[in-house]
């Protein structure tokens, strides 16, 4: 009979894992704990490293826990094979200091190891894989430490509740999983989106991607870049931006050719910080669309193969969306909070551990989505199909039974884990419709919701009206 947590833990051994994610990232947690020197732990410490990674990751998996209630949740499947297992493991304010000396660092590069090991990722457009940037907000709890490093936004009567990270990922729309992330505080010098982006950008420089772009990451010198550095784009653009057709370039589905000029830097002075210009001129094929009801739309592209039609390239780009669907599973299933929780997306009262916990989040999200599209590759379906939150409730169940087995159990729950995320599928797929842009609470520009604002039926692929170049020029 077990009568302390360190007699329990030598039983279950310092190798602890949380199924059923172990096969995905336990690999990377011994190489990254390698690399950092952390792989070693001090005799007699509950909370090894190890452990530590797990409880971190498991805290963003189970928003409605406090620290210790995860924890104990994480070894329940154990308490029924250790009968005296102690409920109270550590102290009050443990678990901090244990995620403070952890660091970030272990955690990003975790975040990027991961990302670097997913598998060939399919195309699924004409040979290029897709993905799509856009930003976001996220809220944390309004302590000295967060107002410091993130800030917070002004509002009209004074400043937020919350200080507020801002957010720019990279999304591979295929399996719904992020590819990249950049973040700053949510207001200064060199913390908007475009500069998040370009740091993403300057990363990943993949020719077998298709960036979409939305018309607020556009500036020639977005569009200059990619066309350097052969990266394929769609890209939406505003009236402003002058477009003239060249000749002869129309194609028979209304496209067109055309130069965009523009100036980028050439050198900078050191001296006086004085920037030299340089005109340059790119060429883009144009596709001018409306839908009836709204305004025209303009997209540039890299894509001037004249197979490619136009429409394709415009119902192709309205999937941008797809990554609103993912910052929704994030904050607003994953990140969920209940009555009596602090009501922002991340919990942590440090800078330095929000961090820790955003790239948490993110390496739960993908290894969820990771086990979504292994069980619609062996179980038949499309993962973008499958409801995350089912899948995430099915493992919340299963997870501590399943890591208290024997390994010669593990892969026969594993396989039927599969199977039951397979089949929760979602019970309202998106219909094709369109909703009013208007708000139950009047607190912005937009009109207020009335009884008349319902959605509307709307088949968008038929209604498509490519503009003929003609009229474009």
């Amino acid at each position: 009979m077990i009568k302390t947590a360190i007699e329990a833990l030598k039983q279950i051994g310092h190798s602890f894992k949380v199924e059923p994610f172990s096969s995905i990232i336990e690999p990377i947690i011994e190489e990254v704990l390698k690399e950092h020197k952390k792989d070693k732990y001090r005799k007699g410490t509950i909370l090894t490293p190890c452990i530590m990674i797990w409880l971190v990751l498991s805290l963003t998996l189970r928003r409605d826990l406090n620290y210790n209630k995860t924890l104990n949740w994480m070894l329940s499947g154990f308490r029924l094979k250790f009968i005296n297992f102690p409920r109270n493991l550590v102290k009050n304010g443990a678990i901090s200091h244990a995620r403070v000396k952890l660091g970030v660092d272990i955690f990003r590069d975790m975040f990027y190891k991961l990302v670097a090991g997913f598998k060939a990722i399919e195309p699924d457009f004409k040979g290029l894989v897709t993905v799509i940037f856009d930003g976001t907000s996220m809220t944390m709890p309004d302590t000295e430490s967060n107002r410091e490093k993130y800030g917070k936004h002004k509002a009209g009567r004074g400043y937020g509740a919350f200080p507020q990270m801002r957010a720019v990922a990279l999304m591979v729309m295929s399996a719904r999983r992020i590819f990249d992330i950049a973040y700053a505080p949510c207001k200064g010098k060199k913390t908007g989106e475009k500069t998040l982006m370009f740091e993403i950008l300057k990363r990943c420089k993949l020719k077998s991607f298709l960036f979409l772009f939305d018309a607020g990451f556009y500036s020639f010198f977005l569009a200059y870049f990619m066309q350097k550095n052969g990266l394929n784009f769609i890209m939406k653009v505003s009236k402003s931006v002058k477009l003239k057709a060249i000749r002869d370039s129309h194609m028979p589905d209304g496209s067109y050719l055309s130069v965009v000029k523009g100036k980028i830097v050439e050198s900078v002075n050191p001296a006086t910080g004085r920037k030299k210009w340089k005109k340059v001129e790119i060429v883009v094929r144009v596709i001018e669309f409306t839908i009836p009801g709204f305004r025209p739309v303009r997209l540039i592209t890299s894509l001037v193969d004249p197979t490619i039609t136009a429409k394709e390239i415009v119902i192709h780009y309205h999937k941008r969306w797809d990554i609103e669907i993912a910052y929704d599973e994030i904050k607003t299933h994953q990140c969920a909070t209940l009555k009596g929780q602090m009501p922002t997306i991340l919990r942590s009262k440090r800078a330095d551990l929000v961090e820790q916990e955003l790239y948490a989040v993110l390496i739960t999200y993908n290894m969820i989505r990771s086990l979504m599209k292994e069980a619609t590759d062996k179980e038949g379906g499309n993962p973008l199909f499958v409801s995350f939150l089912d899948t995430m409730q099915t493992i919340i169940e299963c997870a501590p039974h399943m890591s208290a087995e024997k390994l010669s159990k593990r892969k026969k729950y594993f396989d039927y884990l599969l199977k039951m995320i397979a089949e929760s599928t979602i019970d309202r797929p998106r219909r094709p419709r369109s909703n009013p842009r208007v708000v139950k609470v009047k607190m912005s520009n937009f009109k207020r919701k009335r009884k008349n604002d319902k959605s509307e039926y709307r088949n968008f692929e038929r209604d498509i009206e490519i503009v003929p170049y003609q009229k474009a020029a």
